[in-house]
């Protein structure tokens, strides 16, 4: 695997038990807005049950979109049940651009002219997704606002469009979708544990 350096190696442990517990108060949001404290999604489980939960950059991130439908047809919710597993998503935009499907009618139409979707429609997402629009966890938990260093890795696999076309979907996806202040911060970046 090769030998990564001490701030690599630190990115790829799990947070302290004091970091997890300072985490753990902070509040998220459900797709309608209501809030919990953060450990609500990893405490009170069984001691088998492993959880994985991943923070995305922000809503309109086409990286982010296409690791999630990679994740979604790969991980199904009925393998990840036999596995006693489960995923959770968090981002760090407002809550109205998790859900939904959002229709827009025309005074003379009756049928709908325009579909929106959003992030679950998006990406086909099968898993439970809130977010932190403080991004307070994320900062809480060390993650890194605006790298643009790409390191020494390949590009992943689920990255199967063109970086300029990437760029172009997650534009028209912030514009079209009529929240296109509302996704999160763009230069905030994600992580999974």
């Amino acid at each position: 695997m090769g030998s990564a350096s001490a701030n690599e190696k630190s990115h790829r442990e799990l947070p302290s038990p004091q970091t997890l517990a300072q985490a753990g108060d902070l509040k998220i949001k459900d797709k309608d807005g209501n809030e919990i404290p953060f450990k609500d999604l990893y405490t009170g489980k069984a001691d088998n049950e492993r959880q994985l939960i991943i923070f995305i950059r922000h809503f309109f991130c086409g990286s982010c979109e296409q690791y999630v439908m990679a994740l979604s047809k790969d991980l199904s919710p009925a393998a990840l049940q036999a596995s006693n597993t489960s995923i959770t998503l968090i981002g760090c935009g407002e809550p109205k651009c998790i859900p939904g499907i959002l229709y827009i009618f025309s005074a003379q139409q009756i049928s709908p002219t325009k579909c929106i979707l959003g992030y679950i429609e998006r990406t086909s997402c099968p898993y439970p997704t809130y977010t932190n629009p403080s991004a307070s966890i994320y900062k809480a938990l060390g993650m890194t606002y605006i790298t643009i260093k790409t390191g020494p890795n390949p590009q992943p696999t689920y990255l199967q469009k063109p970086f300029f076309k990437n760029v172009l979907d997650s534009m028209w996806n912030g514009i079209v979708s009529g929240h296109p202040l509302s996704a999160g911060p763009s230069a905030q970046n994600g992580g999974e544990w």
